[in-house]
């Protein structure tokens, strides 16, 4: 089975980031627009070690969509995955303005999708009731 996994938000703690940004500097209306947004957030609790998990099960790729407020957010966001996942995981790192054009069996994303295409994976809502946290989905595909 493939896994495709979100960053911002999902494993990258973007909310947080943001709301830092608009209280240090109200006016900037994209935060995520400043240097090194994407390469400093922090991961989400648990995110990395259930990344690793569901890596031992499943082909697991990350899936982004990159900013387009930010052309650095290409560069900042593989540099993330370095720091915090190792350069092996670059190769498995997929940036996308249109998730649902990629085939697999499962999209881990606290967004919903659209695109162009019916989406062929499964949607789990990352933070939804049903999965409030990484706990809760490595339960569900376990």
């Amino acid at each position: 089975m493939i896994i495709y996994i979100d960053m911002d938000g999902t494993i990258c703690d973007y909310n947080k980031a943001h709301a830092i940004a608009i209280a240090k500097e109200p006016k900037i209306f994209y935060p995520q627009s400043q240097l090194k947004f994407f390469e400093n957030l922090e991961p989400i609790s648990d995110a990395i070690e259930s990344y690793f998990l569901l890596k031992e099960k499943y082909e697991v790729f990350i899936l982004s969509k990159p900013s387009v407020f930010n052309p650095l957010s290409y560069m900042e966001k593989r540099i993330w995955v370095e720091k915090y996942l190792g350069f092996k995981e670059c190769e498995r790192l997929i940036l996308s303005c249109d998730k649902t054009l990629l085939r697999g069996d499962y999209l881990i994303d606290d967004l919903p999708q659209l695109g162009f295409m019916n989406p062929e994976w499964k949607y789990i809502r990352f933070g939804s009731e049903d999965f409030p946290n990484w706990k809760s989905i490595i339960k569900h595909l376990s």
